[in-house]
């Protein structure tokens, strides 16, 4: 790592990245393995806090392990068995992830880790860096300038999260309505057990409506616990975001009544794949992340898309860096990769969210036939794309739970 103000920015790299988050590290990985010179700024040092769910799907754990081998396992860190779809009444669905689990990290630990693997792989990481604008010549991205200079490169990689720097350059508007979800976390300690344990729990309720309360498994002694709700659904509602946290809570008090909240209640935006038009790349700069708005709408899962969206990023990169860097071919081959992964999915998966939404709020959750088509959406996983799911805990769909949070 270098010091801002020792760093040179008059030359000219490969490919610049801009945030090394999970998206530009898995970029920056595969690009420094490929032979590009990667330099790779961030505004934080790390490590550093970033609020997020924290949670792996058992494919972000594969893409983890393969981009910094070993070092995960190193980590503090929860397994999750498998997930609980759990109704207002108690009624639950479950799904396992069989022998191939998934993981919570927390954003400190997981993006110090892979921050590492870059530089292992190569790339020219520098901390405390602020980019404050792209730099463009005759329609085509060429670089970046900041706070401490310019940097000049065949590919600009925008991997900076909400509000990035390479949406003005793609004229993309802040996302609004469906194309974007609000979310609100904090970490618990002493959380009593629930129905399973090792699993992750999705608690649905009318008050939030298009998503759901969250409890995930405590990694060294910690939770972490959030609601989450996409956004024109959220503009209906009477409440704020903290104060629908608040009431999950409470909802839960025999779980929370005896655990003790450690830091502050963080909230945060999250850009949502599947719009029609979406746009990820001009000439000379791809956007990968949540700067590509990759995230998914009906569970605001993010991390996988980060490191897939970010190592396909990388892979196109590499193969332009002969040519000096993506041009418009690579620009559509990188938007239709994302469209029919992630895009295409997400709309379907925008639906669903919908339909439970109603089923909730009017009840018919309760219904045989909706538990049955419950049970082969949920716990079959299959509409997933992010993780693997075995099934398994179908037999859970209409199992009563006392107030406790335990099977009756």
């Amino acid at each position: 790592m270098t010091d801002p103000s020792m760093l040179d920015s008059s030359g000219k790299c490969d490919v610049l990245i801009v945030g090394a988050g999970p998206s530009g590290a898995a970029a920056g990985i595969e690009l420094a393995r490929a032979g590009a010179r990667v330099v790779v700024l961030d505004r934080a040092r790390f490590p550093r806090h970033k609020t997020c769910g924290d949670a792996l799907s058992n494919r972000a754990v594969a893409l983890v392990d393969d981009l910094a081998p070993g070092d995960l396992a190193a980590t503090p860190s929860a397994s999750v068995a498998g997930a609980l779809a759990i109704f207002p009444d108690g009624a639950t669905i479950g799904r396992s992830y069989g022998d191939e689990p998934g993981r919570i990290v927390p954003r400190f630990a997981l993006d110090l880790l892979l921050r590492r693997a870059l530089e292992r792989a190569g790339a020219e990481v520098h901390e405390g860096v602020m980019v404050r604008r792209l730099l463009s010549e005759g329609g085509r991205v060429v670089g970046a300038e900041g706070d401490a200079g310019r940097w000049r490169a065949g590919t600009v990689i925008a991997a900076d999260g909400p509000g990035s720097i390479g949406w003005e350059a793609l004229g993309e508007a802040y996302p609004r309505g469906r194309t974007l979800a609000v979310s609100a976390t904090a970490y618990f300690e002493g959380v009593a057990p629930g129905p399973r344990e090792g699993w992750s729990e999705h608690h649905f309720h009318a008050d939030l409506p298009c998503g759901y309360g969250w409890i995930f498994p405590a990694v060294e002694g910690l939770s972490n616990v959030g609601v989450y709700l996409r956004s024109d659904a959220y503009a209906s509602s009477p409440s704020r975001l903290r104060a629908l946290f608040d009431a999950f809570l409470a909802r839960e008090a025999a779980r929370f009544g005896p655990a003790k909240r450690v830091g502050t209640v963080r909230s945060w935006a999250l850009p949502l794949a599947g719009a029609l038009s979406r746009r990820r790349g001009v000439p000379g700069l791809l956007l990968t992340g949540d700067a590509g708005r990759a995230i998914d709408p009906l569970t605001g899962e993010g991390i996988w898309q980060a490191l897939h969206t970010g190592r396909l990023a990388g892979t196109i990169a590499a193969k332009h860096l002969a040519a000096g860097g993506v041009g418009d071919d690579a620009v559509r081959e990188y938007e239709r990769a994302c469209a029919a992964v992630l895009d295409r999915p997400a709309r379907m998966r925008a639906l669903v969210q919908d339909g439970v939404r109603a089923l909730v709020s009017l009840g018919l959750y309760r219904a045989a036939p909706v538990q049955a088509l419950l049970r082969w959406g949920y716990a079959s996983g299959s509409l997933e794309t992010s993780k693997t799911v075995h099934g398994g805990g179908s037999a859970d769909a209409s199992k009563p739970i006392d107030g406790s949070g335990r099977p009756a």
